[in-house]
């Protein structure tokens, strides 16, 4: 997102408009000012975000590929998978994410639950974000346009719980895979239990009859 910007003469992606998840500047793209790199980059980018100029950082005298908020989102989503690789791994992506806290605060999420508590601090994460943007997209009762640091700034929790509840979603279904090849190599080495003598069968067959 940072080095396609660079790859392009200055202003070959600028002061454009468009909509959400659709690619809106293929005209654009098909230049010989965009190099393939570029091309890719930013039609990736077009695909997701309407890539507003008012709404965007700028590079190099270009819009970069996506706008302020999702730039955010991006940057620090890796941040949040970097904190989940760090995070011992659980069965359940709930229980990753109160394995993410300090000891104090685990032992208050084992308390309300861990969905519970996971599902209150995705909330918390994605609120900032949500308060933002609905109130921007009704600019016409709200009178409210956000600038892109209140973007940026609200992309940073948004952004870190996405990515942690995405690394622990991963590290869930891994972990499974352990648990569960664990427990078969444990049912393998468990000694089997003491078989029937052919003395005993006789017996049993004769007190039967």
């Amino acid at each position: 997102m940072f080095i396609a910007p660079l790859t392009i003469a200055p202003g070959t992606f600028a002061y454009t408009e468009g909509g959400a998840n659709v690619i809106d500047h293929w005209d654009l793209y098909a230049k010989p000012s965009f190099n393939w790199y570029a091309k890719v980059i930013y039609a990736v980018g077009d695909a997701q975000c309407h890539q507003l100029w008012y709404r965007s950082l700028w590079i190099n005298g270009n819009q970069m590929p996506i706008d302020a908020r999702m730039t955010s989102l991006y940057i620090f989503g890796i941040i949040g998978l970097l904190w989940s690789m760090m995070t011992p791994a659980a069965v359940t992506a709930s229980e990753g994410i109160a394995n993410a806290f300090s000891p104090r605060i685990r032992a208050s999420a084992r308390r309300i639950g861990d969905v519970k508590f996971a599902s209150l601090v995705i909330l918390l994460g994605l609120l900032p974000v949500a308060i933002d943007g609905f109130t921007q997209l009704f600019a016409a009762y709200t009178q409210y346009e956000s600038t892109n640091l209140i973007r940026v700034i609200t992309g940073i929790p948004g952004g870190i719980v996405t990515g942690l509840l995405l690394g622990m979603m991963i590290k869930s279904i891994k972990q499974i895979d352990v648990e569960y090849a664990e427990a078969r190599v444990a049912a393998k080495r468990r000694p089997a239990g003491p078989t029937e003598s052919s003395a005993d069968r006789s017996a049993s067959g004769s007190a039967e009859q």
